[in-house]
C-alpha cells in the first residue's frame, strides 16, 4: 500500500535509502490531511526550503524574543541575497532555487512480502547510495516537471488555443532546466524529454499541433496533457487529464484510479501480467453516464506503460493495462512510465490525423540518402535530438524550413519513426494518467510526485483482484461465444519486444539490414524461365501429363518463389529506392499471370503492423470461413483453393484506395497477357495461371501459408502441460527455404522485416538463444497434412486481438 501523498515543502535527504513514507495508521493520515488543508497550492510556498520553515515554525521563547528585535534588521541585511522565488509562469532555472543540486524525493513506497529485506538490507542501502547521482538526475527533471505542470494546472483555460499551452509548457521546462535548446547539442544536456501531447476527446495520445494549427480549447473538451522532461536523457514522463465540466469525473477518475493501482502492483520481480490484471479491474469498475446514456469505462488495450531508458522513452518492456499475456518480470534498477487509458468507446486506437511526433530510431539502418535536404535533417536531429522524440515545431524553431521531403525520406528509409495520433473511435471520450517509478533497491521511489495531480494523491484504498488464469493459453476452453472460436488476446504482438531485446542482447544485427541486390537476378531467372515453359506448351493440351506436371512441379514453385520475391520486394530489399521496388515487384508479377503486386503490399505491411488484429490483418480468416470449413472436407477444400481465399479476402475485410501504381500494375499485366496470347498462344497464358493456382494450392512450397502462423497444438506437446503463451508465429526450418526465399524463418523475419531473405540465416545464428526454444515446422507438407486431418488444428486456431479479447480457445469445446 502506498504512503500518503506529501503535500508539505520540498523534501531533501542526504541519505536517499532512508523512506520518507509513514505506515497509513490514524495519526499519519490526520498529519496529512493538515499538510493538505494548510497548503494554499501555491508554487512559492511548495518551494520553501527547510531553514524557511524553521525559522517560521519557532516557538516565540525568551531566547526567541531576544532576537525578535534584530530579525528585521537581520531581513533588510539579507534581502539582497534572498532565495529566488519561482516566477508564474515559471521559468527561473532550477539551479538557482536549489543552489546545492540536491532536489526533492519523489514518494517512496517500501516492497513487500519477499522483498521487504530490502529497507533495511545493508547492502541494498550501499546499492542506493552509489546511485545518488543518478537518482538526482531523475529527480531534478521531476521537480521541472512537477513545477510546470502544477502551474499549467492551475492556468490553461477554455478558449486558450493548443499551440499557446504547448508553447507555454515547453517555454517552461526549458527555463526551469537551463537548455533552450538552440545551440547544437543543447538539448541532450537537458530539457523536453518528448513534444508536449495535447489529445482532445477520441484522440488518445501523440498529438501536438503543427505549425498553424489554430484548434481551440473548448469547455466540451476532455484534454490530455502529456510532456516529458529529462536531465542528461533521464526521461520523466507524467501525464494527466484535464476537463473543465463535471460530467467527465468518473472518466478521469478510473483513469486515475488504474494509474494508482498499477504504480501500487508494480515492483521487482513483479510479472507485467498481474499489473495488467490490477490495472483493468480498477479501470473497468468504473460507468459514465453521458447523454443518457450509461457507458462503461474500458482500457484502451493496444496502449501500454514501458521502461525508460537513457535518451529512449521507450525501452524493450511493456507495462500492459489489461490482464493476461506477458510473463516478464520487472527488475531492479529499471525505470518505468505507468500509463494507463480509459475510453467510452472500443478500447482500442488507431492511427488516425496529422504526423506530428518523430524519433530517430536507435537501430537505424545505415542507408544512403539522394535528398540533400534529407542528409542536412538527418544532421540536425542526431545533433540536437539523438533519440529523443521531437515534432514539426522543434525543427522550426531551429530555423528549418522546407523540411517535410527530408522527414518524409527519412521516415520511408526506417531512419526517423513516425508516430502519428492514435484514436479511439470518433464521439468517444478518453482519459489518461501517468507516473515515472524507479525500482531502487531499497524503495520504489514515485519519481513523479503525485502530489500535484488534481484531486490530491495516491489512493490507498483501491482492492485489486489478483489474474485469475485469464491468461491466453493454448488450452481450449469454453468459449464466451458460441459462434467464435478464435484465440483472442489483450496483449500486444510478441515481435516488436522480441526485436528490442535481440538488439540490446546483440547489437550487430542491425547491421544485416539493407537491401540484398541478388534478388533482382534471381527474380529475372524465373521470369524468363516461366516465359520458356510457356512457349515449350504452347500446342500441348491442357489435360496432358507433359502440360500437368510442368505446371505443378515447375511452373507452380517458380511462380510461389515469384510471389515470395514480391513479399521481399514490398519490404523494399531488392533496390535501396522505394520507386525501383515498386516497379520492379510489378515485373515479377507478370509470369503470375493476374495484376496485384500494387495491393499487395499496403495489406501486407499492415499484416506486420497490426499482426493478428480483426478488420486489420487480411491474413487472418474471417468466422464465416472458419465456421462453413471447420470439417475435414471444409479444410481439405481450404487448402486446396486457398490461393483464391487469400486474393478475395482483403477485398471484403477493408478497401484500398485505386491509386497510380494499381494502374500501372493492371496496364502492365493486361499489355504482357495480350502479348502473350497473340505471339505465342492462350495456352501459354493458360499455364501461368495454372501454375499460380497450383501454387497457391496443394503443393509442398504452398504450405507455408499455414504454417506461419495458424496454431498447432500438437506441435510441441510440453506447451499444454506447461500453460505456455499461445505462439503467433512458426517458424520452418528446411529445405524448402532454398525455393522460397527463406520465407520459413517467419519469427526471424517479423522480427526483422528490414533483413532480406539472404542474411535471416546468420540472424538466426547470432540471436539462436531467442529462437531455439520457439516451436517451429520441419516439414510443410506435414503441415498441410495436420491441418486436413488432426481435429484439433482449423481455421479456428489463429490469434486475434481487437475485440472479445476475454475469450481464450481455439475450435469448439471438446
Amino acid at each position: 500500500m502506498l504512503g500518503m501523498t506529501n503535500n508539505g515543502a520540498s523534501v531533501f535527504d542526504s541519505n536517499p535509502s532512508v523512506p520518507i513514507c509513514k505506515p497509513a495508521d490514524g495519526s499519519s493520515l490526520r498529519k496529512s490531511e493538515r499538510s493538505k488543508n494548510t497548503s494554499d497550492n501555491n508554487i512559492d510556498d511548495n518551494d520553501r526550503s527547510d531553514d524557511d520553515k524553521e525559522d517560521e515554525e519557532a516557538p516565540e521563547d525568551s531566547a526567541a524574543k531576544k532576537k525578535k528585535k534584530k530579525r528585521k534588521p537581520k531581513k533588510k541585511r539579507t534581502s539582497a541575497n534572498a532565495s529566488p522565488k519561482q516566477s508564474s509562469p515559471p521559468r527561473v532555472p532550477l539551479t538557482l532555487l536549489f543552489p546545492m543540486g540536491q532536489y526533492p524525493v519523489g514518494e517512496e513506497v517500501h516492497y513487500r512480502n519477499e522483498n521487504a529485506f530490502r529497507t533495511t538490507s545493508e547492502e541494498k542501502r550501499y546499492l542506493d547510495r552509489v546511485n545518488n547521482d543518478f537518482l538526482e538526475e531523475y529527480r531534478h527533471g521531476a521537480e521541472v516537471h512537477r513545477q510546470v505542470r502544477h502551474w499549467a494546472q492551475k492556468n490553461i483555460k477554455p478558449g486558450q488555443s493548443l499551440t499557446e499551452i504547448a508553447e507555454e509548457i515547453e517555454d517552461g521546462v526549458r527555463a526551469l532546466t537551463g537548455h533552450q535548446g538552440l545551440e547544437e547539442g543543447d538539448n541532450l544536456k537537458g530539457g523536453m524529454g518528448f513534444p508536449t501531447g495535447l489529445s482532445l476527446n477520441h484522440c488518445a495520445a501523440h498529438f501536438t499541433p503543427n505549425a498553424g494549427n489554430k484548434t481551440i480549447l473548448q469547455k466540451e473538451d476532455v484534454m490530455k496533457v502529456d510532456f516529458g522532461v529529462h536531465v542528461n536523457g533521464r526521461i520523466v514522463d507524467s501525464a494527466f487529464t484535464m476537463t473543465f465540466d463535471p460530467l467527465y469525473d468518473n472518466l478521469l477518475a478510473a483513469a486515475k484510479d488504474a494509474t494508482n493501482a498499477g504504480v501500487r502492483e508494480a515492483g521487482i520481480d513483479v510479472r507485467m501480467s498481474d499489473i495488467g490484471a490490477a490495472i483493468q479491474e480498477a479501470m473497468e469498475s468504473y460507468e459514465v453516464e453521458i447523454g443518457g446514456q450509461s457507458l462503461p469505462v474500458k482500457c484502451i488495450r493496444n496502449l501500454n506503460g514501458h521502461d525508460i531508458v537513457q535518451y529512449s522513452i521507450h525501452g524493450r518492456k511493456s507495462v500492459p493495462i489489461v490482464k493476461g499475456g506477458d510473463q516478464t518480470k520487472m527488475e531492479e534498477g529499471e525505470i518505468f512510465a505507468i500509463e494507463t487509458f480509459g475510453s467510452t468507446g472500443k478500447g482500442y486506437v488507431r492511427d488516425d490525423m496529422e504526423t506530428s511526433h518523430y524519433a530517430k530510431r536507435g537501430d537505424a539502418p545505415n542507408v544512403p540518402l539522394r535528398i540533400s535536404s534529407a542528409r542536412a535533417l538527418l544532421s540536425s536531429i542526431s545533433k540536437n535530438f539523438g533519440t529523443l522524440p521531437f515534432c514539426r515545431r522543434y525543427l522550426d524553431r531551429l530555423g528549418h524550413d522546407k523540411y517535410l521531403l527530408g522527414l518524409n525520406n527519412l521516415v520511408s528509409s526506417g531512419i526517423v519513426e513516425a508516430y502519428p495520433p492514435l484514436c479511439d473511435s470518433k464521439g468517444s471520450y478518453t482519459a489518461q494518467f501517468e507516473h515515472t517509478i524507479l525500482l531502487r533497491p531499497t524503495v520504489k521511489e514515485v519519481i513523479s510526485q503525485p502530489r500535484s495531480f488534481p484531486g490530491g494523491g495516491m489512493s490507498t484504498t483501491i482492492n485489486v483482484v489478483p489474474n485469475q488464469g485469464s491468461q491466453l493459453l493454448l488450452q481450449p476452453v469454453q468459449p464466451q461465444d458460441s459462434f467464435d472460436h478464435f484465440f483472442w488476446t489483450y496483449t500486444e504482438e510478441p515481435h516488436q519486444s522480441r526485436r528490442q531485446a535481440i538488439v540490446k542482447a546483440h547489437p550487430q544485427v542491425t547491421k544485416l539490414c539493407g537491401y540484398e541486390p541478388l534478388t533482382k537476378y534471381i527474380v529475372l531467372g524465373v521470369v524468363t524461365l516461366q516465359i520458356f515453359c510457356a512457349v515449350w506448351l504452347r500446342h500441348s493440351p491442357l489435360l496432358s501429363a507433359r502440360f500437368l506436371l510442368t505446371s505443378y512441379i515447375i511452373g507452380a514453385t517458380a511462380n510461389q518463389n515469384l510471389f515470395l520475391a514480391i513479399h521481399e520486394i514490398s519490404h523494399n530489399l531488392a533496390f535501396k529506392s522505394p520507386k525501383a521496388n515498386r516497379l520492379f515487384a510489378v515485373f515479377a508479377n507478370l509470369p503470375i499471370g493476374l495484376p496485384y503486386s500494387a495491393s499487395f503490399r499496403p495489406y501486407h505491411l499492415m499484416h506486420h503492423k497490426s499482426l493478428g488484429v480483426d478488420g486489420l490483418d487480411t491474413d487472418l480468416p474471417t468466422s464465416l470461413e472458419a465456421f462453413f470449413l471447420d470439417s475435414l472436407l471444409g479444410k481439405a477444400f481450404f487448402c486446396t483453393f486457398q490461393i483464391l481465399f487469400y486474393a478475395i479476402r482483403p477485398m471484403m475485410v477493408y478497401r484500398l484506395p485505386f491509386t497510380s501504381l494499381h494502374l500501372f500494375n493492371v496496364v502492365a499485366q493486361l499489355a504482357f497477357d495480350a502479348l502473350l496470347m497473340h505471339y505465342i498462344g492462350a495456352r501459354a497464358l493458360a499455364y501461368l495461371i495454372i501454375s499460380s493456382f497450383f501454387a497457391g494450392s496443394l503443393h509442398p512450397c504452398a504450405g507455408h501459408f499455414i504454417a506461419e502462423h495458424y496454431v498447432f497444438g500438437q506441435q510441441n506437446p510440453s506447451i499444454r502441460t506447461n500453460k505456455l503463451l499461445v505462439p503467433e508465429t512458426y517458424s520452418y526450418y528446411g529445405p524448402l527455404n532454398l525455393l522460397t526465399y527463406n520465407v520459413g524463418m517467419h519469427n526471424e523475419h517479423h522480427d526483422f522485416p528490414a533483413i532480406p531473405w539472404s542474411r535471416l540465416p546468420l540472424l538466426h545464428e547470432t540471436a539462436k538463444d531467442f529462437y531455439i526454444d520457439l516451436p517451429h515446422h520441419t516439414s510443410w507438407v506435414r503441415v498441410i497434412w495436420q491441418f486436413i486431418w488432426d481435429k484439433e488444428v482449423g481455421l479456428w486456431c489463429r490469434v486475434k486481438r481487437e475485440t472479445g479479447g476475454k475469450r481464450a480457445g481455439c475450435g469448439k469445446s471438446r
